[in-house]
């Protein structure tokens, strides 16, 4: 038996192939929330399958939720930030394994030539022999003044700041998305308005071609209606390009490849509410739900424990060690040994260390409150500026509404008073000009209360298609 285990030991010794902590016996890991994560090789990237399956996206109809998710599983940024919480969350187990004993399993087996002085005064041949050992040893850390908890403390306030920080990115992606799904929303609302411009130069080119040939009107409003024609047909190339863009900033933002096809849902005009809301209790909301506050939260915490790991450098370390196994001069190895035994440690000079430790960790812990505060004054203005947002392009929206309604009835009145011959082509074409520039205006003030109503959302940290749709 005894043979058997000094085999054993030697070889796992020799080639360290043998551990018996591998797993995760704390659970950090697997109480991660968080989207599912497959290995990354060069052979399998991890935005493979989304890539293959935006190909499959032309014709399919997304709305603004879809987007969404697409764009949170498969950006970048959002990958990264998942994988620096799994790495945090690694650190905390490793921190938490200081709780547990550490069992060593060693063998070893040695030539050695003993040499003595009496043995050299003597003439005597030195001695030469062999050595076999082998056995198991436990160290475990009974008391070291708090600093295992400490850096337990730290660890898991960094696991809670990346996690907020990955919230956070998540937010942002998310707003990216919003943002870029209205704006391809916008441009394809501007591309039907230059494509009704053009429709409607066109009609009155022929308009007033039927006028000339019939002798009541010059040549000249022929070609100032041509040039009128030909302007809008450079606003409908423009909007196309400008939809072509769009498109690719989307697909970008959903972590698809730009040449992607996408096919966004409509939100129509009636999707549009009201924000009525108390400035104070926003500011609140803001600051119970940003993830970057939270997230400078934790950081504080983290720091904190950071003081108190420096403070545990001021106590004793205490451990206890037990070994058990044999050595002998022949293998296996005959003659049995043990050990038991309790160990302490105190440093009594470190050159002035711990002290400077000491105000290091209070000074990054005053610093953190520092950015904390920074932090808060900025949400604050970022809430009141997004809120102030919204009551601007809502005040906008009703203001661009009466201005297409005036501006569609003056069009209406210009085009009857050519046809009865009591108006001209240069009022007519202002006219439709007007026109066109109120209905771009309603569109813009639209597009922006759209995306203010996006930035404010995050801006008080709710969730950003909570309420899309109603």
């Amino acid at each position: 038996m005894r043979a058997t285990v000094a085999v054993i030991a030697l070889l796992l010794s020799m080639f360290g192939c043998a551990h018996l902590d591998a797993g995760d016996p704390l659970g950090a890991m697997s109480r991660l929330p968080g989207p599912s994560s497959s290995a990354y090789t060069p052979q399998e990237p991890i935005l493979t399958a989304w890539k293959e399956q935006g190909k499959e996206l032309s014709g399919k109809p997304l709305n603004i939720s879809e987007c969404i998710r697409i764009g949170l599983e498969t950006n970048p940024d959002t990958q990264s930030t998942w994988q620096a919480v799994r790495s945090a969350a690694a650190r905390a187990g490793e921190e938490k394994s200081a709780y547990f004993p550490e069992v060593d399993l060693s063998s070893s087996a040695a030539r050695e030539k003993e040499v003595s002085f009496q043995a050299v005064q003597s003439k005597q041949q030195p001695i030469t022999g062999n050595l076999f050992s082998t056995g198991l040893a436990l160290n475990y850390l009974l008391f070291d003044g708090g600093g295992r908890s400490a850096r337990v403390s730290g660890a898991l306030a960094d696991l809670e700041t990346l996690g907020f920080q990955h919230n956070a990115t998540l937010q942002n992606v998310a707003l990216r998305i919003e943002q870029f799904y209205y704006a391809l929303l916008a441009s394809r609302w501007s591309l039907q308005v230059a494509g009704e411009t053009v429709r409607s130069a066109q009609y009155h080119v022929r308009l007033s071609r039927a006028r000339y040939d019939a002798g009541l009107v010059p040549r000249s409003d022929i070609l100032k209606a041509e040039t009128e024609k030909a302007d809008a047909d450079l606003t409908l190339v423009s909007a196309k390009s400008t939809v072509r863009i769009a498109e690719g900033a989307l697909a970008s933002a959903m972590g698809l490849k730009v040449s992607v096809p996408l096919d966004i849902v409509e939100i129509p005009e009636s999707s549009r509410v009201r924000e009525s809301e108390e400035m104070d209790r926003l500011l609140d909301e803001a600051m119970k739900n940003r993830p970057e506050l939270l997230a400078a939260v934790a950081r504080i915490r983290s720091k904190q424990a950071g003081i108190e790991e420096a403070k545990s450098r001021w106590w004793p370390k205490v451990s206890a060690s037990a070994g058990y196994g044999w050595i002998d001069d022949g293998f296996p190895p005959n003659q049995e040994q043990w050990s038991i035994g309790l160990g302490l440690s105190f440093p009594l000079f470190t050159g002035f260390q711990r002290g400077y430790q000491a105000e290091r960790a209070r000074t990054d812990t005053e610093q953190a409150k520092a950015e904390y505060a920074s932090q808060l004054r900025g949400v604050e203005l970022e809430v009141w500026t997004a809120y102030s947002k919204i009551k601007e392009a809502e005040e906008a929206i009703q203001a661009a509404h009466a201005f297409v309604a005036s501006a569609e009835e003056s069009a209406r009145l210009s085009e009857g008073e050519y046809k009865a011959g009591t108006g001209n082509i240069i009022a007519l074409i202002d006219a439709r000009t007007a026109h066109t520039s109120a209905r771009n205006r309603l569109l813009q003030a639209r597009f922006a209360w759209y995306t203010a109503r996006a930035q404010f959302a995050k801006s008080v940290g709710r969730s950003l298609t909570s309420d899309i749709g109603k």
